[in-house]
């Protein structure tokens, strides 16, 4: 972790994500998207120290930097001319991109998962990045529209209860997930649990549509 005293002239810090200067990778990425909930643009420097992020310098974000063992250098407004006129140069294979919005994000997953069989859950919450669960009553009531972006992981869309039937059929934690998924169609006015998921997958379909970020991993 880099600890810096604040010179009178510095007016931004970059939190460097090469694998020489930051061990705490996905921390960075949750500090970069707690500067963007603070209304604070930041500039991402593709190709850059691996990606490094350039943010406005506060004494808060120095902390939560030092708090979250984030390495951090901070920069005089020379310095920072000088990196993005160098990102800026035709001989560089690299980009500033300018960040504006922490997006708002929804993992799609049942009330009864757990942070630690979905990866990406896990890294939302070792980064400290902030999300909402939600499912298929959600989706049907048209709250996809919150969102910007959407994570899928485990859900099996045909209604066939996923890919765990032939080894886990038997077991009580696959039992009752099949008569959670049923009754929940039920409650919703399905007859069966595939067509729950038809009228559930059409609305992601037209959230993606419509502009909306979906990543989608393993069964999804």
């Amino acid at each position: 972790m880099c600890i810096f005293s604040l010179p009178a002239s510095a007016s931004y810090v970059l939190i460097p994500m090469d694998a020489e200067s930051q061990k705490e990778h996905l921390k960075a990425y949750g500090i970069t998207y707690w500067t963007l909930g603070q209304q604070q643009k930041v500039k991402w420097l593709l190709n850059y120290r691996g990606g490094a992020f350039l943010l406005p310098d506060t004494e808060e974000l120095q902390k939560k930097c030092m708090i979250r063992g984030v390495s951090f250098e901070v920069l005089s407004d020379a310095k920072t001319e000088s990196i993005l006129a160098e990102i800026e140069s035709p001989s560089q294979n690299m980009e500033a991109i300018v960040l504006e919005k922490a997006p708002k994000i929804a993992v799609y997953t049942p009330d009864s998962s757990v942070p630690w069989d979905d990866a990406v859950t896990m890294v939302l919450e070792y980064a400290e990045i902030p999300y909402d669960k939600i499912y298929d009553r959600e989706v049907l009531a048209d709250e996809l529209v919150l969102y910007d972006w959407l994570h899928l992981h485990h859900e099996d869309f045909t209604g066939q209860y996923g890919k765990f039937y032939g080894s886990y059929r038997a077991t009580s934690w696959y039992i009752e997930e099949k008569k959670q998924a049923e009754a929940l169609a039920t409650e919703l006015g399905y007859d069966k649990v595939s067509q729950a998921k038809l009228a559930v997958a059409t609305k992601i379909s037209d959230y993606v549509i419509g502009g909306g970020f979906m990543f989608a991993m393993c069964s999804a």
